[in-house]
This record gives structure tokens, sequence and C-alpha cells, in this order.
């Protein structure tokens, strides 16, 4: 069962089952004038189906896209694409040489990263981004609407504000108690376990950069649900 320590091997696993082309993704098109002036590389991170890379790329960007789902790498390589993707993760050390990008993009990537890997994703991305690089952050935060999910997840997780995500997305409605989520988790019928943030973990993971600005939108998830989101600019000094 998902009652695990290690909730980001957890999370590992559940993608490498992934099929390309079926990944759920949050749309909420970035402005691209948070771009403007980037001439060198830029590194999206949980790239997925590379969606976001794709479009950068078409706009003239040296993109670079990275995740840890092996045959979705795969399959956005076998395409005709100017994206660099690799198989990597943010989570242990890439391959990419000190100072590196002058941007780094996680969207809706560091939902899927717990406590025990933010001091390493802090410090590796410290390590490839440029002097005046930025970093570009589109994460959920803590959501009133998910109140009653995250208080039945800490039943059984120690880090807050998480929840637990179906194999089927209407079990969600269903399971109300301890007892059913209990139930559920013993049937194998949660496929991974999410994080919604606060600010203050947002700025603790990337405390070695300077925030430069963000705000806050309410956008809809891929469940329906409204979800506070944090976007978020910061700079490498």
């Amino acid at each position: 069962a998902l009652m695990i320590n290690n909730i980001d091997e957890a999370n590992k696993n559940y993608w490498q089952n992934y099929k390309a082309g079926e990944i759920p993704s949050v749309h909420n098109n970035i402005p691209s004038e948070i771009f403007e002036g980037t001439t060198g590389p830029i590194l999206d991170v949980g790239t997925g189906d590379g969606i976001l890379a794709e479009n950068l790329a078409q706009k003239g960007f040296d993109v670079y896209g990275i995740d840890i789902a092996k045959n979705i790498i795969n399959e956005n390589i076998s395409k005709n694409t100017k994206v660099k993707y690799s198989i990597q993760d943010i989570t242990t050390k890439t391959n990419f040489p000190d100072d590196f990008f002058e941007f780094i993009i996680f969207k809706f990537t560091l939902t899927n990263i717990h406590k025990d890997s933010w001091e390493k994703v802090g410090n590796e991305i410290f390590r490839i981004l440029n002097k005046n690089g930025k970093l570009l952050i589109i994460e959920p935060l803590v959501s009133e609407s998910y109140n009653s999910r995250y208080n039945l997840a800490s039943s059984f997780i120690k880090d807050k504000n998480c929840l637990y995500v179906f194999k089927d997305k209407d079990l969600a409605k269903n399971i109300s108690s301890k007892e059913d989520l209990k139930n559920a988790l013993d049937k194998n019928q949660v496929s991974r376990i999410i994080k919604h943030y606060t600010f203050e973990e947002i700025n603790d993971i990337f405390k070695k950069l300077k925030l430069m600005n963000c705000r806050t939108l309410v956008i809809p998830s891929p469940s329906g649900y409204d979800i506070n989101t944090f976007e978020g600019i910061f700079k490498k000094i």
C-alpha cells in the first residue's frame, strides 16, 4: 500500500506507467513577456508530453525538457522536435554543467516532490542556473476546497497538505473517512500522493535564490476543483 515512507519513489513509479498523450495537464498559458530577453537555454522540469517545451521551441528559444517518465520522453524524442529531451531526475543530480541555464521552469512538477527531496532540488537548481538566471514556479498552493482531503491524508502521511490521487477519479468523492481511505489503500486504488504548498515552503526550497515577484492565481485543477496557484519568479543573484 502507499502508506509509504518514500512518497517520491511511489510517485516516480506511477509516472513510469503513463502513456504519452495521457498526462493530465493544467492549462494556464505562461505570458510570453516573462521570457523576453532570454537568449540562453531554458529547462522545463517535469516536461511530460512537452506541450510547454514545444511551444517555447517554436518561438525560437533553446529548450531542454527533462522528466523521469522514460516512455514519454522516448516518445517525445521520436517526434520531429527541436527540444532536447532527456530522462533525468531533478531530485538527484542532472548531467547539466554548472551555471548552464538562463531560465528554469517548474509547472505543476513540485507538487509530485516531497519534503525529503526539497534540499536536493534547491541545491541542484542553484547549481545549474546561471548568474542572473531566472526560475519560474507555477505550483499549487494550499486551497480550502481540498481541506477534507488533506485531513484524511494526514492520518497516513507526516508531511502536511498532501492528498491521495485515486486511479479512478470519481473515487475521491466517495472517500470520506479514514476507514474508507485505508480500504482504498489496501485495495491498491491509490495512484500517487501530491503535495500542495505554502508560500513559506516554496520560499524555503529556493532560499538560495531571491524571489523577485509572485502572485496567486485561482485555476481549475484536472479534477475540477478550484486551486490556488503560486506563480513567481526567483533569480540567482
